[in-house]
């Protein structure tokens, strides 16, 4: 393995190459911030850089022809990182279009493979087929993975963790104490599907004055015709205009994309289980178990397990604003800070030192 250019000033510093999207709101940049907040240099590899991403059609066409140059320009990147930077680890967040070849290589050269995995399977364009298998550690964020996790790749290289928030943006902006203006009364803040437009369309047509919003990519499609359709926002909402947008709802509504994939998953938690609670808003979550060993449903939130009962604690929340808000109090104080990437960065150290012996050579 090449030397670091840096091995003079010895080896306090534990060292990382980090690839993934760090823009600003995503989980690479929050667990990035969280790794040098330990003590970590941590140098970054985009995995948007070489690629190319764009809402005109003409473009996204173009971007696929350039996929296979951009794939391997993306991996002679890291290797190039690895040379240069001589890290103990090597981290991504879903390893998108890295390369089983790029992987192997890191490990021949004695940097541990990691991979934090928070999507619902792993059935998508950016996940090479035989590439999984080559990383040191797989930590997921899906309990229902680890089976399927185990059975392939043995329990050594293993671990669950959760997902999180970036506490740079996903921050209450009201100071403690003080009535948020709220802008809506009842909101939902995701990408379209039909699981999701299933849950929603009852609340529509129950609320009446009330106002309502949902916001995210595709919904003016997949609404149009139904009660919904009026509430649609007409496009995504990004950090801290999704921060506020949360804050400034009475009601935050968490449903899931539904089940999926060569495996029928459906998630039980997902991003915005976190970030809800995080922003300070009230959360009113699809019920489940695993909700409930992170947060005491009627205390910290609430939870719905039919339509029915969801468009019922709806009607109930918004009569008992001050309940509501007490709710959403305790659930801050529950999120903030146990529950941010900064924490799950700790967690990852810890499983390091247990699980990636090399990470701390």
């Amino acid at each position: 393995m090449a030397e670091s250019i840096f091995a003079p000033l010895g080896s306090a510093a534990p060292s990382m190459l980090f690839v993934g999207d760090f823009t600003v709101w995503q989980t690479a940049a929050g667990l990035a911030e969280g790794f040098r907040r330990l003590g970590w240099d941590v140098t970054e590899v985009s995995s948007n850089d070489a690629l190319l991403h764009s809402r005109s059609l003409g473009l996204r066409a173009a971007g696929r022809l350039l996929y296979p140059a951009a794939r391997r320009s993306h991996n002679a990147d890291i290797l190039a990182a690895a040379d240069r930077v001589a890290p103990h680890v090597m981290l991504t967040v879903k390893g998108n279009f890295i390369a089983a070849a790029t992987l192997k290589e890191l490990r021949r050269r004695g940097i541990a493979t990691v991979n934090f995995y928070p999507d619902r399977d792993f059935d998508h364009d950016g996940m090479p087929a035989d590439a999984l298998d080559q990383f040191d550690l797989v930590a997921t964020t899906k309990a229902y993975q680890l089976p399927h996790l185990t059975e392939r790749l043995g329990k050594d290289r293993v671990a669950m963790i959760h997902h999180g928030y970036v506490p740079a943006v996903h921050r209450r902006r009201t100071p403690a104490g003080e009535i948020p203006a709220y802008l809506w009364d009842v909101s939902f803040i995701g990408n379209a599907s039909p699981e999701k437009l299933a849950w929603l369309e009852p609340v529509a047509r129950a609320i009446g004055d009330a106002r309502m919003i949902v916001i995210g990519n595709r919904w003016s499609e997949l609404a149009a015709g139904t009660a919904v359709a009026p509430h649609v926002f007409g496009g995504p909402l990004v950090g801290d205009q999704f921060a506020r947008a949360i804050e400034h709802s009475r009601i935050n509504i968490a449903v899931h994309h539904g089940a999926g994939g060569a495996q029928g998953w459906a998630d039980q938690v997902s991003t915005r289980s976190f970030e809800i609670p995080a922003c300070g808003g009230f959360m009113l979550h699809i019920d489940n178990a695993e909700i409930r060993t992170l947060f005491e449903p009627g205390r910290e939130i609430d939870t719905f397990a039919d339509p029915t009962e969801l468009v019922a604690k709806v009607e109930h929340c918004l009569a008992h604003d001050a309940d509501r808000r007490a709710i959403a109090d305790a659930g801050h104080a529950r999120a903030v800070p146990a529950y941010s990437l900064h924490a799950r960065a700790v967690e990852l150290t810890g499983i390091f030192a247990d699980r990636v012996p090399m990470a701390f050579r």
